[in-house]
Formats: C-alpha cells, structure tokens, sequence
C-alpha cells in the first residue's frame, strides 16, 4: 500500500502538522509506504500529477478549491482511492457559500471522509456513506508534562492558538479573569495573538493581572508549544457559540490536556465531548461560570493535579497519534476491498 499525502500546508500550521506529517510519519513506523506533497501553486500541481499513478491512495487534506476537486477527479478516474480530510467549518472562517459549496462536492466525490468532530461526520454523511471520525491527535513523544513541584506565589492562565481566528473569542475572558484577580495573584499569557490590535489592546489594559503577550513562535518546531503549555497551571480555551465554532475539533483542549495542564473550555463544538466536566476538565457557558471555575482550580492544587493526569490519561487512551494512526490504517483497509 502506497500512500500520498497531498497537504495544503507546512508545518507550521497546526492541521497539516497533525493531520498530515505527523500521520504519516506514524503511518511509516507502521510498515506503510506515504510521502507528502504541500502547498499551492503550478510547481506544486504539475508535482502532484506527475507522481499520481505511483500511489494507491491519495489523502486530501483540507483542500476543496475548485482545482483540488479536478485532482480529486482525475485520481478517481485512474482508479485511485481518495480521501479527503476536514477539520474546520467547510465554508471556512467568512463561511463562505462558495467554499461549502466546493466542501459538499469534494466530499461527494471522495471515496471516503476523514472528519475531525460529530458535526462534520452530520455533514459529511449527508453526501457520501464512507464517513470516519478521526480526531486531530496529540503526537505524545513531543508533549511530556513536567512532573516538578512549582510554588511560584502565583496561578498561570494560558491561552495558545491563532489570534487572528480566535480574537473575538478571546474577549469573553477579560471580565471573569479580571474579577478574579481580585482575589487571587495571578497571571495570564497568551501566546499567537498575532500581532492583532485587538488583543494587545484590550488585554493590555486589564486590570488586576499581569499579562504576558507573545505574538508568535516557530510552529514548525514540534516542542515549541508543549513547551509554552508547561508553564501554565490553566489552560483556557473560550469558543462563542457561533456557526464557525460549532465544527471545531477540540484540539486545543487536548493540548493542554496531554500537558497535564486542567482545561476550562465553552461547550462548544468538540470540546462536549473531549472533556468529562468535571472530571477532566470543565466546561464554563458564561462569565459566572468561568469565573467559579477558574477560582475553583486556583483554590484547589490536588483538583489541579488530578484533573491534569486524567486528561493526560484521556489523551493516551483515545486521542494520541499511535492510537488515531491505527483507525487511519482500518480506513484504509475498509475502502480497498
């Protein structure tokens, strides 16, 4: 079995680094032949066609443009299985008509579908029969959970992703957080606001909190975030309930969670079903709600800890890359009977 990965980005973005590279990188440690094509652009396409007839079954991921379904075309007519793979809202962050339009082809066309939430699987079974739940998993060997005691004085809350998709997400922490450093010594960092006005603006003025604010870090390097997780004691991960969020995937939760850093998260999307509320994590509707939970870890180191090994275990158990690579693996056996 040969396998090509066709990825619409480096590493340096987070579902191509996990969906893609990683993947494969688990998919050869399993005996399966994979390479991996990225990008866009006319080198990149002539690439893609020239190597097509070498493999058995070609991977799309998170590529619906109109020339990405045209290659998904040609593979099916020469015989080739494909699969393609999604892990945001197919009308993209505009929610663009067009782009669902092209996400509902693509997944027509497919031999199957890989999906990283429930809701895409609702989507995607509407239009093909061959749809597969595959998390964005947690490639464990980077993401080791510093096991020292800290007496710092003081509670770290930590965001980390994409500020330029998340800054209006952000904004339902200023006031809990605020509230709460009233009470308690604490500090908060945000790590890949982005250079975006709107989160040095309104964080920069909080008050009762020291705020730390990095812009950006070597995605690429696959300890550069695991790295940044261990300094937090908290890890936030606010969604509005918003057309956009309802597809996402969890994956920021699962982060913290295999750092052992407990998780507070909107139940939105995803996150209602990686996180046991109040086992693993907690799971916080509006501003009361955050701010009881939050105040409930800080006031509680053996809750902390507890929770921390409970999502580490989670993680282990159902949403690392060894354990997702394998249900990749059946998926691959299943569409080529």
């Amino acid at each position: 079995m040969k396998v090509l990965f066709f990825l619409s980005y480096f590493r340096d973005q987070a579902s191509s680094r996990v969906r893609g590279f990683y993947m494969a990188e688990e998919l050869r440690s399993e005996g399966i032949n994979c390479d991996i094509i990225y990008g866009y652009g006319k080198k990149v396409y002539v690439n893609f066609l020239a190597r097509l007839l070498r493999y058995d079954i070609i991977y799309f991921q998170k590529r619906y443009s109109k020339r990405g379904l045209y290659l998904n075309k040609i593979a099916r007519l020469l015989g080739k299985k494909t699969l393609f793979d999604i892990d945001d809202a197919p009308g993209g962050i505009k929610l663009s008509i067009k782009a669902e339009k092209q996400a509902v082809e693509m997944i027509r066309t497919s031999s199957a579908v890989i999906v990283g939430s429930h809701k895409l699987k609702d989507l995607a079974q509407n239009f093909n029969n061959h749809v597969y739940i595959i998390p964005s998993s947690i490639y464990l060997s980077y993401y080791k959970p510093k096991r020292e005691m800290r007496d710092r004085g003081y509670i770290t809350l930590g965001w980390i992703g994409n500020g330029i998709v998340y800054k209006d997400d952000l904004q339902m922490l200023i006031k809990p957080i605020e509230n709460i450093g009233e009470k308690y010594d604490i500090k908060l960092t945000i790590v890949g606001a982005l250079e975006q006005k709107e989160i040095h603006q309104s964080f920069g003025m909080m008050k009762n909190v020291e705020v730390r604010i990095i812009d950006s870090i070597d995605w690429a390097d696959p300890i550069a975030v695991p790295s940044l997780i261990s300094d937090f004691d908290i890890g936030l991960y606010p969604l509005l309930n918003n057309e956009y969020n309802k597809y996402k995937c969890g994956f920021k939760a699962l982060e913290y969670m295999a750092m052992e850093v407990p998780v507070i998260a909107s139940p939105v999307g995803e996150n209602k079903i990686v996180i046991n509320a109040g086992r693993d994590g907690f799971l916080a509707l509006n501003t009361k709600e955050w701010e009881e939970n939050i105040s409930y870890l800080i006031e509680n180191e053996v809750i902390r800890k507890r929770m921390g090994k409970l999502g580490r275990k989670k993680v282990e158990e159902n949403y690392s890359t060894e354990v997702c690579v394998h249900k990749l693996i059946a998926v691959f056996k299943e569409i080529g009977r």
